[in-house]
């Protein structure tokens, strides 16, 4: 196919490339101006490819460049240059790949890891998406006979939820935690499921009826103290008018966690956006955590969070929290790795749709190298398939099969985001 034969080809950019970096015009600028996506706008420019679905893209680029926005810019470049607009067509004659514009030219792996943190992916050069959510264009839904988005509003009972291993193990550790007095933070990145995997341990919580959890507003995580966290557990337990004084408080809340543990009932605390809590806040969790009655803990508590709960929990840049950090469990929830196939399948399953009538097994397989992660340490890779992430990437990939006309979602499509 025209399409796959224009991946395969070298990177030749042709000097509209020059145009775009010299004057501070990006590939997703003119790709927003256009409304088509950024990839087809990448292989226009670096590999003269010409998409039989919009055989008008080179002049609908030409007007974009020469618009009241960007013209003077422009025209004064090729006037420099010597050169006429159509000229902006020809071959460049040597490779740009590195060249970036200025506002643009730090490629943030978003959703993966920013530059300088240690993390980058297998393939340094690839375009990594957003973690904002990418719409399935109603073409698109056309083209593979979708009447609905399969990622949008995707969980609206519990069989929609794809269990991978790890979360399955998650969602164990959370209600262990909950039912037996335990100290647990559970971390991810941005989409990687863990308010999908909370929900589901409230609803069992609920069905079962022996915890009874208190979730202050996770909104005013950032300026939690002593008294917010008191407040919260005394007034979700019982009707009483917190205490003024710190000692009184503190005398009516072990009260009352006593009474609720005397009726069988074990009391969870769960902090959502955990990453916000203060030091401050984290030693007074640390205080709740030993009310005790004999060798029973009479407040579990459970921590969910960003990826930036791990800085407030290492104890090399917290010593002076080492006796709350070393009472803590960790659960990092990790990608689906392994596991995208089936998570794609259980996707589409549910609006009616065959994963073979969409995606074949090389994009999969390419899509889970995308999204595989190293260190810089030697140690083996590791999976950023998050569902947010696989979600985007595969929505992204239909869109531009689209656009190419493509039948399918093949390697050469996801390799050419």
């Amino acid at each position: 196919m025209r399409f796959q034969a224009a991946f395969k080809q070298q990177m030749a950019p042709l000097s509209i490339k020059e145009l775009c970096v010299d004057c501070d015009i990006s590939q997703g600028d003119i790709a927003k101006g256009l409304q088509v996506s950024r990839s087809l706008v990448n292989l226009v420019i670096n590999k003269a490819y010409q998409p039989p679905t919009s055989p008008d893209i080179r002049h609908r680029i030409e007007r974009y460049l020469t618009s009241p926005e960007r013209g003077q810019n422009v025209t004064q470049w090729l006037a420099n240059k010597e050169m006429q607009l159509a000229d902006i067509w020809l071959p460049l004659g040597r490779n740009m790949h590195k060249a970036h514009t200025s506002k643009h030219g730090q490629r943030t792996r978003t959703g993966i890891k920013a530059a300088g943190n240690g993390l980058s992916t297998i393939n340094p050069d690839i375009h990594v998406m957003t973690r904002e959510v990418t719409m399935i264009t109603e073409d698109t839904r056309r083209h593979f006979k979708l009447f609905r988005n399969p990622f949008i509003g995707d969980v609206e009972k519990s069989s929609d939820i794809y269990k991978s291993d790890e979360h399955r193990y998650i969602e164990a550790a959370m209600l262990d935690a909950a039912k037996h007095g335990g100290f647990l933070a559970v971390i991810g990145e941005v989409g990687s499921g863990k308010t999908v995997i909370l929900r589901e341990v409230k609803m069992q919580l609920q069905r079962e009826n022996k915890v009874l959890f208190v979730c202050p507003d996770s909104t005013e995580t950032d300026c939690i103290n002593t008294s917010m966290l008191s407040d919260a557990i005394i007034m979700s337990l019982s009707e009483e008018t917190p205490k003024n004084r710190r000692e009184h408080k503190a005398r009516q809340l072990k009260k009352l966690l006593l009474a609720r543990k005397g009726a069988g009932y074990q009391v969870c605390l769960i902090i959502e956006e955990a990453q916000d809590l203060t030091t401050r806040a984290l030693k007074q969790l640390k205080r709740f955590y030993e009310f005790e009655q004999g060798y029973e803990k009479l407040l579990s508590i459970i921590m969910v969070g960003q990826i930036e709960l791990n800085q407030l929990l290492r104890e090399d840049l917290h010593s002076e929290m080492r006796e709350v950090i070393r009472r803590i469990q960790k659960a990092e929830i990790r990608g689906l790795g392994d596991d995208i196939h089936k998570y794609v399948e259980h996707k589409f399953k549910r609006v009616n749709v065959k994963f073979d009538d969409i995606i074949t097994e090389e994009a999969i397989a390419a899509l889970s190298r995308r999204l595989t992660v190293d260190d810089g340490r030697g140690k083996k890779p590791v999976s950023h398939a998050y569902p947010l992430l696989i979600n985007n990437y595969v929505a992204q990939a239909m869109n531009l099969a689209c656009e190419m006309g493509e039948p399918m979602v093949t390697e050469e499509v996801i390799n050419a985001l």
